[in-house]
């Protein structure tokens, strides 16, 4: 289009991106990581039952995730009880008493698992159902020139979309999983030394050799994944070259080169996947013996634990498991932390919208008594917003008397289109005044200037309605009205011939 139709911007930038030069494009310069809102910020929309929600939620939470190390603890207990001589009714007390114990943590678990997930999942889809609302209403209350310049990406779509989905799993679920996960890695760290310190202080001092041995292996598996991929990269482009110009292919008879170009590319992933193969294997089998060899030094230093007197066995078992435990949780708990990241940066796209102006044009206003239909435009400047160099109208004067049929009739840019938006007061004028019956439209209420005007624009859109409520759209209509307007766009007899006829949808 030229000047004068309105801006369309598809990637989303203004005028002013002219692509300058590629200054920072060679890669020097690390890209600044994106804006993000703190964490506490994602509960911004939180009202007193969210926060009682998440209180019990989190609440839930830290008991489901203390129930399995305490479950170990008893476990120890009962397996202490069975040491020495007893009666068989001694035998069965002891026995029945522990699977009461054990019942009871059943009962918990199940009720503060259900409490955790129901109670983190409702306060969720109730924030989230508060951040679309407040969303679409500023959205809504945006000048047009906003819509000129943004609204053709697809950002506003996926912001209401995707970036909603992504802080809903920051602020519900996640939430729960970290506050059970760090429940119990600090539950099993109590534990384990309560039992036997000895033997917990060793589980940790070698847990970190074990990690350091899946840490190197993935340090290598990920290089090796760049090289493979880079490879599968350069395979690709000589087959896609080979497709893309097969004309030019057949013509000098270079097929055998290609495919031998192709085999060739593909060697270099097959060398690169036997060395992930070695890798992947060497890192699992070093990482999982290491972790036996630390439980069968543990063991055997509880031997002389239990020799000495210092400890028995139900608290050597206890001890090591509770550490491995509370280790689990630790690193379960650290998975969460790319969800929160990621909600927190949704969150500052959505914020930032929430927290735009509204738009500054006066809905209130006077009506007409009664409206004639003439129309002045007098002495019209105008230029888009976003792109006020360029000048769409210029002394602009028009005048339509009432009952007229008129037809605009110009170059391509020269205006046409601009003409309707102002009369809608989609946009304002810079200078000059546009009159209805006398009267400047800026001084008339909005809403009602316009109920008055019957539009039909160049791209007509079809909501996701009936085509009862697509024809009546904007305005309460009978249904005699609404088959009359059928009739006169020649549109009855096609929509009565539908399975559905109007309430087609």
């Amino acid at each position: 289009g030229g000047p004068g139709d309105p801006p369309r911007h598809p990637d989303g930038a203004g005028p002013e991106d002219d692509g300058g030069d590629d200054d920072g494009a060679d890669g020097e310069d690390p890209e600044p990581p994106p804006a993000a809102v703190p964490f506490k910020r994602l509960f911004a929309c939180a009202d007193r039952l969210d926060w009682a929600l998440m209180a019990a939620g989190g609440a839930a939470a830290a008991a489901h995730g203390v129930a399995l190390v305490v479950y170990l603890h008893l476990f120890g207990r009962a397996i202490n009880s069975l040491h020495g001589r007893h009666t068989d009714q001694l035998f069965r007390d002891i026995k029945q008493q522990h699977a009461l114990y054990f019942l009871y943590i059943a009962i918990g678990v199940f009720f503060a698992g259900w409490i955790e997930v129901s109670c983190w999942i409702l306060t969720g889809e109730r924030q989230t159902a508060v951040i679309r609302s407040k969303y679409v209403q500023v959205l809504l209350n945006q000048d047009m020139s906003f819509f000129d310049t943004y609204g053709n990406n697809g950002d506003i779509v996926s912001q209401v979309l995707s970036d909603v989905l992504l802080i809903q799993s920051a602020l519900s679920e996640k939430v729960g999983n970290y506050i059970h996960n760090m429940a119990t890695f600090f539950g099993g760290l109590v534990i384990g030394l309560v039992n036997c310190w000895q033997i917990a202080l060793l589980t940790l001092a070698t847990g970190p050799f074990i990690v350091a041995a899946g840490g190197i292996s993935n340090i290598f598996l990920h290089r090796l994944a760049e090289n493979i991929q880079d490879a599968y990269g350069e395979a690709a482009s000589i087959a896609e070259q080979a497709i893309l110009y097969i004309r030019t292919l057949y013509s000098f008879t270079n097929e055998t080169l290609a495919k031998y170009s192709y085999a060739t590319s593909l060697q270099a992933t097959l060398r690169y996947g036997i060395l992930i193969s070695l890798v992947q294997g060497l890192g699992l089998g070093f990482t999982y013996g290491l972790a036996i060899c630390s439980c069968a030094l543990q063991l055997w230093v509880g031997r002389f634990l239990i020799l000495h007197g210092r400890a028995n066995g139900g608290e050597i078992v206890v001890a090591l498991f509770a550490i491995i435990l509370s280790g689990l949780g630790l690193n379960q708990a650290a998975t969460n932390f790319y969800s929160f990241e990621q909600g927190r940066i949704a969150a500052y796209r959505l914020y930032e919208m929430i927290s735009r102006s509204t738009s500054t044009v006066n809905q209130d206003g006077r009506t007409l008594n009664s409206v004639q239909g003439n129309i002045e435009f007098r002495n019209v400047y105008f230029s888009y917003l976003s792109r006020p160099e360029i000048p769409i109208l210029s002394g602009f004067y028009l005048t339509v008397p009432a009952r007229k049929t008129v037809a605009l009739v110009g170059r391509n840019g020269s205006g046409k289109s601009s003409i309707i938006p102002l009369m809608e007061r989609f946009y304002d004028p810079t200078l000059g005044e546009v009159l209805l019956d006398g009267e400047n439209i800026k001084n008339l209420k909005l809403e009602w200037l316009r109920s008055q005007i019957g539009l039909v624009t160049q791209e007509p859109a079809l909501l996701s309605l009936s085509i009862r409520e697509n024809i009546a759209y904007g305005r309460s209509a009978t249904t005699d009205q609404i088959e009359e307007a059928a009739k006169t766009a020649h549109a009855h007899t096609f929509i009565s011939s539908l399975e559905k006829g109007y309430e087609t949808q």
